[in-house]
């Protein structure tokens, strides 16, 4: 989320943004920056409310979307990670995503005939992941569930770190989850305390019900939003200002 409000403060417009999608998401939508959402969801980690400036872009077509499922996302993705074109699948047979993904193609498997989706690649240019420490030479380590975070980075022809602590390689080696982002796919790090806030960082902090609840309530308006942006990232220059904002 720190590189995020970063985004928001820059001049990036028009972007595309590959997400498995939450308050990142929302607030650049709010914030001017998204051309297109590709996303198999939108949600606020359990905080009250709905992704108000998401809700309002899709309803007068502000923004285009590629809707899948997470099993279709994360093929996506695994497919660029792999350098392949798409990856076959089952998953989207008999629903309507294929309906709402007009692009998405069938066809007839090689050996046995039987129909199958192709998901195609979902290659990035720039891939932003925040890890629980990572090393100066790039390899990141996450505590929590890393989920897709490995292919990821491998499926973006660029991959910076956000990292809550940067230590040296021997202390990371220390326990079983030693390294889930290689070095080789790893652009440049940076280290930046609370950098998921309102976010959670497991097992670092959870989220903060308190300032998701007010993002919550802020983007519910387009007015009260701007409010939101001119405080908590107009309003500071950086991570540090906006820890000391936040009062962590």
């Amino acid at each position: 989320m720190a590189l995020v409000r970063e985004i928001a403060r820059s001049s990036l417009r028009d972007l595309t943004i590959i997400s498995f999608a939450g308050i990142d998401a929302d607030l650049l939508i709010g914030a001017g920056k998204v051309k297109k959402l590709i996303t198999p969801m939108i949600s606020f980690e359990g905080a009250p409310g709905t992704p108000g400036n998401y809700r309002r872009a899709r309803q007068n077509g502000a923004i285009q979307t590629m809707e899948l499922s997470e099993q279709l996302q994360r093929l996506g993705i695994k497919a660029a990670a792999e350098r392949l074109p798409f990856y076959p699948t089952r998953c989207g047979l008999g629903t309507d995503l294929l309906k709402v993904n007009p692009g998405l193609e069938t066809f007839a498997a090689p050996y046995t005939g039987e129909t199958l989706v192709a998901m195609p690649a979902l290659r990035a240019d720039v891939a932003l992941i925040h890890v629980n420490a990572a090393t100066s030479s790039g390899y990141g380590q996450i505590l929590g569930e890393p989920y897709f975070d490995q292919y990821i980075a491998m499926a973006a022809d660029k991959t910076f770190l956000s990292a809550e602590r940067i230590v040296p390689m021997e202390e990371l080696k220390v326990g079983p989850d030693c390294a889930h982002i290689g070095r080789l796919w790893v652009s440049g790090i940076v280290e930046l305390p609370l950098g998921a806030h309102p976010g959670d960082c497991y097992p670092d902090y959870d989220w903060d019900a308190k300032h998701l609840g007010e993002y919550s309530q802020a983007a519910s308006d387009e007015t009260s939003f701007k409010d939101y942006l001119a405080k908590y990232v107009h309003g500071t220059s950086d991570q540090a200002a906006y820890v000391k904002l936040i009062g962590k």
